[in-house]
């Protein structure tokens, strides 16, 4: 490559970084110094070609017009293609030396030192952006570039802590055995641009490397791949611009590099061995178990000695609740838990754990049963109480309703069940109506707990929730997907529901703010399920509404998701 080539290279180069990679610094304050350091001359010359290897090792020396210091060199220089050790940057003075190992070159191979925001100056600590040293072993500078953005497969949010990654080595286990032809790290936007490339067939990867090794190789780390091979290309344009100066019209010359927007979708495989991240023997007699992620399978628990201990969990649960009965395994300082599950990641074995206990948190179990009575009451849900400890029993004839009549309260008939969903929970069931008040009177004795031991009285006065404090929204759809909607709210899902003929409803939704995500439920299990590179399966696709949607009290909502917008 020509100097003046290479020269428009560097600046377009420089101009990309800076928008892409560059760290933004806040200058504050007068007339102080606020220039990064400038670069002043190189040996070799910046952009050099025919690069000795003759020596075991080699130092480039790069002179600034000022005194200058290295922050965090060793996280922010890349050098791309990796090197197995990295070159050893220190400074003397005004002069950078660069310690290169040059029997790890390769041939016929360009290399790029991207400084980042490493160097500053001394005094004021105001750093030079992006600065890149760049050399050949062979006759000429690679000039070719990769540019995009990685994202979150799941939130579809900019990732900021991973490495992109080009292989000429277009075998599917290459990203998992031998070290990428190039690298660079996104920023804090999760922008790319790999520059001074070969041209060549490349397949792309972005990868979270756990152990540094530039390497897909631990059940842990994210990955994003596409099947597509690249061949990157440059278009050499020239513009004519007329100027007021001289007789004679300026040539502007445009470089337009691609690939420059490629999109890499970084997920986590579903690999990850299921396990129990926390186990704690909270009270003498009650335990909480939680696995490492949610379990959607078959479990089983059981206590040895005691075939009576009852043991919950909510549907699709990461914890599991157990409370003792046998009182000489509640006195004891040391008991087993057998724990039987289906691995979710794996899911034709069965896990086989003993969960060992030998203290608890608190030394004496509760000896009361606390109840809470609600003060309010959904229209779309019976009035509920709850309690600390499983429900064994109730009296029904020790619960009251009453309702409001101009101003005395009458009573009224009820029932009451336990919940089929929770335990600590027992429904009232009666015909309460909305713009009327309530009142609950709930006797001592009217619940007892496993361990025999009941609540103290209490009464509320409650005002049901009108359907009107509430609104609806419909979401509707122009393709027939498996689609499932889910409502957010601070990242929570608050509603779910699959679309079922190209649309969902979605009704006593509190006013609020919600973000819309869809996933495109391919396999029909109600959740997003993540990717899979042994077999080239990409995690399932999703799509988040682009606004922020506000939901208003009496309001019935409808979004309509135009074409086939999940990607």
């Amino acid at each position: 490559m020509n100097s003046r080539i290479f020269s428009i290279l560097i600046a377009v180069l420089a101009s990309l970084l800076v928008l892409a990679c560059a760290k933004q610094v806040v200058l504050t304050g007068g007339a102080k110094d606020v220039t990064p350091p400038e670069p002043k001359a190189s040996m070799p010359e910046n952009g050099s070609t025919n690069f000795s290897t003759k020596h075991k090792s080699k130092y480039v020396v790069v002179k600034f017009n000022e005194y200058i210091k290295l922050n965090d060199v060793s996280s922010k220089l890349i050098v791309s293609p990796p090197m197995e050790e990295k070159p050893v940057a220190i400074v003397n003075g005004k002069k950078l030396k660069i310690k290169i190992k040059t029997s790890q070159l390769k041939p016929n191979t360009t290399y790029c030192l991207n400084f980042n925001d490493a160097i500053a100056d001394i005094n004021e600590n105001n750093a030079l952006n992006s600065f890149v040293y760049a050399f050949s072993t062979g006759q000429e500078i690679d000039s070719l570039s990769f540019a995009g953005t990685v994202f979150d497969a799941f939130t579809r949010k900019p990732v900021n802590d991973a490495w992109v990654t080009l292989y000429s080595n277009l075998s599917d286990t290459a990203v998992s055995t031998t070290m990428p032809d190039y690298i660079t790290k996104v920023d804090k936007n999760g922008n790319f641009c790999i520059n001074f490339i070969a041209e060549n067939d490349y397949k792309a990867f972005a990868l979270r490397d756990n152990n540094s090794n530039f390497k897909f190789d631990l059940p842990e780390e994210g990955i994003a791949f596409i099947d597509t091979t690249f061949h990157p290309s440059v278009e050499i344009s020239y513009d004519t611009v007329k100027t007021k100066d001289t007789l004679n019209d300026s040539i502007v010359t445009k470089l337009q590099y691609q690939p420059d927007d490629v999109k890499l979708l970084l997920f986590t495989e579903n690999k990850t061995p299921q396990y129990f991240k926390s186990t704690k023997r909270v009270k003498r007699n009650y335990f909480e178990l939680v696995f490492n992620f949610t379990q959607y399978e078959k479990f089983n628990f059981t206590v040895p000695n005691d075939s009576a201990a009852f043991v919950w969990a909510a549907e699709n649960p990461d914890t599991i609740r157990i409370w003792l009965k046998d009182t000489a395994l509640i006195a004891s300082d040391t008991l087993k838990i057998f724990a039987e599950y289906v691995d979710p990641a794996f899911p034709d074995s069965i896990h086989h754990d003993t969960l060992k206990f030998r203290k608890q948190d608190k030394l004496f179990p509760d000896t009361l049963l606390t109840m809470k009575l609600s003060k309010d009451k959904r229209p779309d849900s019976d009035y509920i109480i709850s309690f600390s400890q499983p429900v064994e029993t109730f009296d029904t004839s020790r619960l009251s309703l009453f309702g409001a009549v101009d101003t005395l309260f009458e009573k009224m008939e009820c029932s009451i069940e336990k919940d089929s969903l929770n335990p600590l929970n027992l429904r009232v069931i009666a015909d309460i109506a909305e713009g009327r008040k309530y009142r609950v009177a709930v006797d001592s004795a009217f619940a007892t707990c496993i361990y025999g031991y009941s609540n103290k009285a209490d009464s509320i006065e409650i005002v049901p929730m009108r359907e009107t404090d509430f609104g609806a929204l419909t979401v509707k759809f122009q393709d027939d997907r498996p689609y499932l909607v889910e409502l957010l709210q601070s990242d929570k899902i608050k509603a779910r529901n699959k679309v079922t003929d190209r649309q969902v409803t979605f009704v006593n939704l509190l006013p609020g703010k919600y973000d819309i995500r869809i996933i495109d439920d391919e396999n029909g299990n109600g959740r997003w399920d993540t990717g899979d590179y042994t077999i080239h399966l990409q995690p399932e696709k999703i799509f988040y509404y682009p606004q922020t949607y506000e939901i208003r009290s009496s309001w019935e909502h409808e979004v309509i998701i135009e074409g086939e917008k999940v990607e």
